[in-house]
């Protein structure tokens, strides 16, 4: 896909009408809100053109005016897809699918029971049949010289799970058969690990929210890029709890869930750079360790706020830029603390970075606990002094009656 954020004219104003013959797309993919206004665009308009394009596929033609659902033109068409189309194609932006990803399920759902009616078999997912009983290909997500990486739906539960296979290896076999057994809510789920003498296969759950790989297209707030990365210290302080090193954490094994929920994956997994690339999530030290991790998860931060990968100045601090000035001072400490070259200067474990983040957090909070405070004590005081008060009045007043009544009766 190509040319992204054309069609919406920046600073014009919201009554600019396409009748004024501003372009702002093709008007034959455009949803009705984007033809009244380029200020109008959201995520929905996506939806709405692709709406159109799945027409366009089933059908051949565009739909125009009052249009037939697809199968009503092709009978042999899935009525299901008429669904798809008339959600996608919704007048109101609410009433569509709300997400790329909730379209893609539902795509996904109707090719798999397809393909499970026909009795489509795919070679590569024979292996799987030993996990979840028996499962269907529905589509291969990754494939390079070494090793593959295919989605699947098991066929009695309609569950979709994710299988890799590759040469066999013991990097990754021992960290998944952990993980099996073991489960965080930020780590992939595994179902099943095992292999032969030629090939290793991990099935996982699906995390359809794709990666972090691809969400990084922008800078991210520090408050959203500190979610993110603390969900994965939670998922490396379990981990290293429980032995395992993940050693190669980079964007592309944070994966989301279709709640956004924040899922590591690919533990013990060997980096796959070239010798023509640099590995910018390994430590200085290079070496797999606890600290190592923590320090590939710094770069992540770093990407995700600066947009960069990290710079250092001549005394070997993190240079922080521009976002100096947008970050708090607590956040930029755990940063650096983060990505200190020295491994000394650096958290020793992840549980050190939660109670940094931890004690950021309470400081946000403790100076209004302190106002608070300060005004019962306060409250507190200016009764003392009344009550001080009253006393002291109170026993001069006893003081001058009592002399009063001394003088009257003695003269």
């Amino acid at each position: 896909m190509a040319d992204f954020g054309i069609a919406q004219i920046v600073n014009k104003p919201d009554q600019e009408m396409t009748s004024t013959e501003v372009v702002m797309g093709t008007l034959a993919y455009m949803s009705p809100e984007q033809k009244l206004s380029s200020a109008n665009v959201n995520l929905t308009t996506d939806i709405y053109s692709v709406g159109i394009m799945i027409y366009e596929i089933l059908i051949g033609q565009k739909p125009l005016g009052k249009f037939k659902m697809p199968s009503e033109i092709n009978p042999k068409i899935d009525k299901r897809f008429d669904e798809i189309v008339s959600k996608c194609l919704a007048q109101e932006p609410a009433d569509r699918f709300q997400s790329a990803v909730e379209l893609k399920d539902a795509i996904l759902n109707i090719v798999s029971r397809q393909a499970s009616a026909s009795g489509a078999q795919q070679k590569k997912v024979s292996t799987s049949d030993s996990f979840v009983g028996k499962c269907q290909y529905l589509e291969t997500l990754k494939e390079t010289k070494h090793s593959s990486t295919v989605l699947v739906e098991n066929k009695e539960t309609h569950e979709l799970y994710v299988i890799k296979t590759k040469e066999r290896s013991d990097s990754g076999l021992k960290e998944a058969r952990i993980f099996r057994n073991a489960r965080h809510k930020n780590i992939i789920r595994v179902i099943g690990a095992g292999g032969d003498a030629g090939k290793m296969v991990i099935m996982m759950e699906y995390a359809p929210g794709g990666t972090l790989a691809d969400r990084m297209v922008k800078t991210y707030p520090f408050e959203k890029a500190m979610e993110i990365v603390i969900a994965g210290a939670e998922a490396l302080e379990f981990a290293h709890g429980n032995g395992v090193i993940h050693g190669n954490l980079r964007p592309s094994n944070i994966l989301f869930t279709r709640d956004d929920a924040v899922k590591l994956s690919d533990f013990g997994f060997p980096p796959h750079y070239s010798l023509m690339d640099k590995n910018w999530y390994a430590p200085p030290e290079k070496k797999t360790s606890k600290q190592g991790d923590i320090y590939a998860l710094g770069v992540i931060l770093y990407q995700l706020m600066v947009g960069k990968n990290p710079a250092y100045d001549s005394s070997g601090q993190v240079y922080l830029g521009d976002i100096r000035k947008e970050v708090p001072v607590g956040i930029q400490k755990i940063v650096r603390k983060m990505l200190a070259l020295r491994v000394s200067q650096r958290y020793t474990e992840a549980a050190g970075l939660l109670k940094d983040w931890d004690a950021y957090q309470q400081s946000l909070v403790e100076p209004k606990v302190g106002k608070i405070d300060g005004g019962i004590q306060g409250g507190k005081q200016r009764r003392n002094h009344r009550i001080k008060f009253a006393i002291i009045f109170g026993s001069l007043g006893l003081f001058i009656i009592a002399t009063l009544v001394t003088i009257f009766l003695f003269k």
